[in-house]
């Protein structure tokens, strides 16, 4: 009895347990690898993108894919912020574990754990130089941004509105008002981007912000650019059309109309400009309402605008693809539209003040057009302020308050108190 139950405890008992253990720490050892490795190639990739100079990375913007991959990158690494850095403490944490569990694969958790250390230094270094190139551009420290990765600030609009109806389509903006009983508030109109071809309006950074300092906004939609319709000259019209309207409804919301600024991202940037250089210049036609009700325009900021879509639509893959959608096809072919299109032309002795703020490391709207943009603005002399950030990619500070949407909010309101008093 005892000889033949022998083999059983043999086979069952803790020596047939080992592989099985065995088993589960090999496992353990591989996951805890394989999620050091993803994040540290996260990590280095993203800030060897970032910290190389734009154009020397310029063949991977050449391809759409490639250029893409990039984009998604900068945008994930921006959005994370000071998270990268506890990002980099993690991987290294978890591929030392890795290298304590196991004598095998010393040298893959080794390689690993360098490559995050690497992450670690790229991702420490970045966020040392954009903290204080956030203190040079508006005289605070901003020491750990965003609060929340990937986190959503704002609140719902006070009131949607319908502000016309243009060829059988209704037209929309929100309204984001200030606190009720004073007196009349200055108003920001915001114009999103999405390249003339996407995006709508929607809580952003900025929105409730403002709203909260005072400032009534108008967050508005516009006709977008597709594949047979081409809305470069009727997008500009489109804002001017809410201006009308935001003018015939200022008693109603208790706006003041002489104290107007306009303000955009990327497509929605050079939409701020143009229309505000056009308003004033007396050029703009509205799609709606008449000419005369339009506000002058006594300020304008842009976030990373497309101020130059001549050049951003030959350069890189999805820059000419976006331009040939909004304007029908290449430069080449629609010179006047390029021409009408760009912001520059449009600039005279009656352009408002303008604040410009850019990515550095933007791979989509290269920071040299909207520097050059900023240099035609001195050479007229039209006072403007142009605030590069290091390492920063397109589409910074949407949504989430990072880095560079608490700086945007600084230059924001000292622009809007210097030029909406």
């Amino acid at each position: 009895m005892t000889d033949e139950q022998g083999p059983d405890v043999a086979v069952s008992g803790k020596p047939a347990a080992v592989p099985a253990v065995g088993g589960r720490r090999r496992l353990t050892r591989v996951g805890l690898l394989t999620i050091a490795a993803v994040l540290s190639a996260y990590l280095v990739l993203g800030h060897v993108v970032a910290v190389l100079p734009v154009h020397w990375v310029m063949p991977l913007l050449r391809n759409a894919i490639t250029q893409s991959a990039v984009l998604l990158l900068g945008a994930v690494r921006d959005a994370a912020g000071s998270w990268n850095m506890v990002l980099a403490v993690v991987a290294i944490g978890l591929a030392l574990a890795a290298l304590r569990r196991s004598d095998r694969g010393r040298r893959l958790a080794g390689t690993v754990a360098a490559a995050a250390a690497t992450g670690l230094v790229l991702s420490v270094t970045t966020t040392v130089v954009l903290m204080c190139a956030a203190n040079n551009a508006v005289g605070a420290w901003v020491l750990f941004a965003p609060a929340v990765p990937f986190g959503v600030v704002g609140d719902a609009p006070d009131e949607t509105v319908t502000y016309a109806t243009i060829e059988g389509s209704t037209v929309q903006a929100d309204l984001y008002l200030p606190a009720p009983g004073g007196a009349p508030a200055p108003l920001v109109v915001s114009i999103h981007g999405g390249a003339f071809i996407g995006g709508s309006r929607g809580t952003n950074a900025y929105t409730t912000w403002l709203a909260e300092n005072g400032y009534a906004v108008l967050d508005v939609d516009y006709r977008l650019s597709d594949e047979a319709n081409h809305r470069w000259d009727t997008q500009d019209a489109d804002i001017g059309c809410a201006l009308t309207f935001a003018t015939a409804h200022a008693q109603q919301y208790n706006l003041d109309s002489s104290r107007v600024a306009t303000f955009g991202s990327s497509a929605g940037g050079n939409l701020a400009i143009n229309v505000a250089n056009k308003i004033n210049a007396g050029t703009l036609r509205p799609s709606c309402g008449t000419a005369d009700q339009l506000p002058r325009v006594r300020a304008a900021m842009a976030l990373y605008p497309v101020v130059d879509l001549a050049a951003s639509g030959t350069e890189t893959a999805l820059g000419v693809d976006t331009a040939a959608r909004h304007l029908g096809g290449p430069p080449a072919q629609y010179p006047d539209r390029y021409t009408a299109a760009d912001s520059a032309p449009h600039i005279t002795d009656k352009s408002p003040p303008t604040l410009l703020v850019q990515g550095a490391s933007d791979h989509l709207v290269l920071a040299d057009h909207t520097a050059a943009f900023a240099a035609a603005l001195t050479a007229t002399g039209i006072p403007n302020r142009y605030v590069e950030l290091p390492f920063l990619d397109h589409a910074f500070g949407s949504t989430e308050l990072d880095v560079g949407a608490r700086v945007t909010r600084g230059l924001a309101l000292t622009w809007l108190q210097e030029y909406l008093p």
